[in-house]
């Protein structure tokens, strides 16, 4: 059963996503400035919200389950009118659909869930059609993943990692799969791209990040690695709408 308090403790005990988010962000925001993005539903904001990196929107609506977080995100929405804020699971969530959202960001947690499907239904009575849908989830074949296979450090590249265990996560997706969940939920898969190759774990990533010589410029250099290795990115970013 998924214990929201339990969560966010396990999710800020890991260093390197602090440093990963920030590329993540960087990634969906170059996003949102290439397609209309002015009313947006944001599920799920986690430690680092949308709209602390943009604000180029006239609304944004967050539906965000954890109490620290939503309390963390309140506090830093302040009194910006232009946000509203539910400390709700998006099932349980109140919202004024005469908005037509121009973008749904559903944060990273489809793989974290035994019910990703049920999601993506209460998504579609939100959507219109041209409501644009976004996601990101980490990739099977991310570097590390395929580099730890190789070195026979693990069976499969779908096997759960010690994160994956940790988080009890139920899913491990590749570009494939999650691009079949949402075509089977009644989307089109509108784009699909992975970004940050990531060599070796976070616990790796970390260890190596106290090193001298390894700068931010190393990491801005895996966040552009993907433009030779397109697929190797360490998360998948999604973007979808409703079929016509």
């Amino acid at each position: 059963m998924y214990d929201k308090n339990e969560y966010q403790i396990k999710y800020q005990s890991l260093t390197f996503e602090d440093k990963l988010r920030k590329y993540r962000m960087e990634y969906i925001v170059d996003y949102l400035k290439t397609i209309k993005s002015g009313k947006i539903l944001e599920i799920g904001c986690g430690n680092d919200p949308i709209f602390a990196q943009f604000d180029d929107y006239e609304i944004m609506d967050i539906v965000e389950p954890g109490n620290h977080f939503y309390e963390s995100t309140k506090n830093r929405i302040g009194d910006n009118s232009r946000i509203s804020i539910q400390n709700c699971f998006i099932e349980e969530a109140t919202l004024d659909l005469k908005n037509q959202y121009d973008v749904i960001v559903i944060g990273g947690f489809l793989h974290e869930i035994d019910n990703p499907q049920e999601v993506l239904s209460v998504i579609k009575k939100i959507a219109t059609k041209e409501t644009i849908v976004i996601t990101y989830v980490p990739n099977a074949n991310s570097f590390h993943r395929l580099l730890a296979l190789e070195s026979g450090l693990i069976q499969s590249n779908y096997e759960f990692s010690k994160n994956d265990q940790l988080f009890g996560r139920q899913n491990v997706f590749n570009q494939e799969s999650i691009g079949a969940l949402f075509q089977n939920g009644g989307f089109e898969v509108l784009k699909s791209d992975t970004y940050f190759v990531k060599p070796f774990t976070h616990e790796q990533m970390d260890a190596l990040s106290t090193l001298p010589s390894f700068s931010e410029k190393i990491l801005d250099g895996f966040y552009k690695m993907t433009k030779y290795m397109p697929d190797l990115g360490c998360e998948i970013f999604l973007s979808a709408r409703l079929n016509a």
